[in-house]
């Protein structure tokens, strides 16, 4: 662990996360990707706890101008996946409270006071993470794989179906819309009853786990149709969890489902806001 640097009255100390400062502490394998890179990575040891700190420009992160900065999506993108990498490689050696993105304090002194005023928040939060990691769950729906599905087993869309083939002309089309409602009807009904029974199944091997919103294609990256997002906490050897999501994407395949499993990540879905950072 590197001393800390030198004062500076123009340079700030970013706050990536928490951790354990009381026993053998991680060594960092973080060279060269601190959200500036000018700075390398630290610990800052507080009484039982360490934040995983580096050295930032106040002018660059001063609150009169973050609004700008994050308005810039290239350096906006840059400063995300340092922050993210930096707990990334932490993560492979030590359980933490994550700290929101942009957490800068203007001095060493009001970074302390932090720690030591949450000290108890902070390690009870530490010690529900420990061992844990977070893990993001997606499913997504193929409507014409759903509805062919739904052929064989749904009378109304069968018989939707046959008339649709069968008629001609305005009748036709007529019938090809009601047959597009019902579909829509029955993603809506599935959607609901299905999300339901997957985060049931999930929580069941996990520690705790909760809905998260639903993203639009252009986020997940995908033309499929997302109707469930979750984030659970594991264990970061954790086998059970992964073999879930196996089990629930044979049960759900003829209804046209696919599920995306994400991470690991640093458990930022699980750790009280008021404790990310003041």
């Amino acid at each position: 662990m590197s001393p800390p640097a030198a004062r500076d009255d123009n340079l700030g100390w970013y706050l990536y996360g928490v951790l354990a400062g009381d026993g053998r502490l991680p060594k960092l394998h973080a060279s060269g990707v601190a959200v500036d890179r000018a700075h390398e990575v630290e610990l800052l040891v507080e009484g039982p706890l360490a934040a995983i700190v580096s050295r930032v420009s106040l002018q660059e992160f001063d609150e009169t101008t973050l609004p700008e900065r994050l308005a810039d999506a290239a350096w906006l993108e840059q400063k995300i996946r340092a922050h993210e990498q930096v707990l990334d490689r932490v993560l492979d050696e030590a359980s933490i409270v994550p700290c929101r993105f942009c957490t800068v304090y203007r001095s060493e002194a009001e970074l302390r006071r932090f720690l030591s005023e949450r000290k108890e928040a902070l390690q009870a939060a530490l010690d529900r993470v420990q061992g844990q990691v977070e893990v993001g769950v997606k499913a997504f729906v193929d409507r014409e794989r759903f509805s062919a599905g739904q052929a064989t087993r749904n009378e109304k869309v069968r018989k939707l179906q046959a008339k649709a083939s069968a008629a001609e002309g305005g009748r036709a089309y007529l019938e090809r819309r009601r047959l597009e409602r019902l579909i829509a009807s029955e993603v809506e009904r599935f959607r609901s009853q299905a999300g339901r029974e997957i985060h049931s199944r999930l929580q069941g091997v996990s520690v705790d786990g909760l809905p998260l919103a639903l993203q639009a294609a252009e986020v997940s990256g995908r033309d499929d149709e997302m109707f469930f997002h979750g984030a659970y906490l594991v264990g970061a050897r954790e086998s059970a969890f992964e073999a879930a999501v196996g089990t629930l994407a044979e049960d759900y395949r003829d209804a046209g489902v696919e599920f995306e499993l994400t991470g690991p990540w640093p458990p930022y879905n699980f750790v009280p806001a008021q404790l990310r950072a003041s």
